[in-house]
């Protein structure tokens, strides 16, 4: 018992950027952040919260049309493939947890669309960041890398 207690201190404290460090609200620093092939958002924020079988990740943005959208989904950190679908795409997702500090999701459209993230815990206690790649069946390819902030 007392070897599973220091464990669990032990990880709570070098791995201290899982949920615990992660889950809250996040806002994306438009001046750090970068968007090859496709035009920035206007806005970006970023909800963790802590869900029984993994964690809720919920995003909500402004296009620079003023469009609004939001996407929240479940992210079980298991790596198994699940059905997903939203406003842009219907097929599978999967999510795991890379390392310590990264968590890794991929969504497989049924369109032949697919897109990888990789949201990492900064080195900074208040910064998060996200690593997009979006492939288009057309072959179209666009990368993000948004730099968010805690609120």
């Amino acid at each position: 018992m007392r070897a599973l207690l220091v464990s669990t201190l032990l990880s709570a404290f070098f791995f201290g950027q899982g949920l615990e460090g992660t889950a809250g609200t996040w806002k994306m620093n438009a001046a750090r952040s970068t968007s090859a092939g496709s035009a920035p958002f206007k806005s970006l924020t970023v909800r963790i919260e802590p869900h029984p079988k993994g964690e809720v990740f919920t995003l909500d943005r402004i296009e620079t049309d003023g469009r609004t959208i939001t996407s929240r989904t479940i992210l079980y950190l298991d790596g198994e493939p699940r059905r997903f679908e939203d406003f842009g795409c219907s097929g599978i997702q999967s999510s795991r947890r890379a390392d310590e500090r990264t968590v890794e999701i991929i969504r497989m459209c049924a369109s032949g669309d697919w897109m990888r993230c990789l949201r990492r815990a900064s080195a900074k206690v208040n910064e998060l960041v996200l690593e997009i790649t979006e492939h288009s069946a057309d072959g179209r390819r666009l990368d993000r890398r948004l730099t968010l902030e805690r609120q």
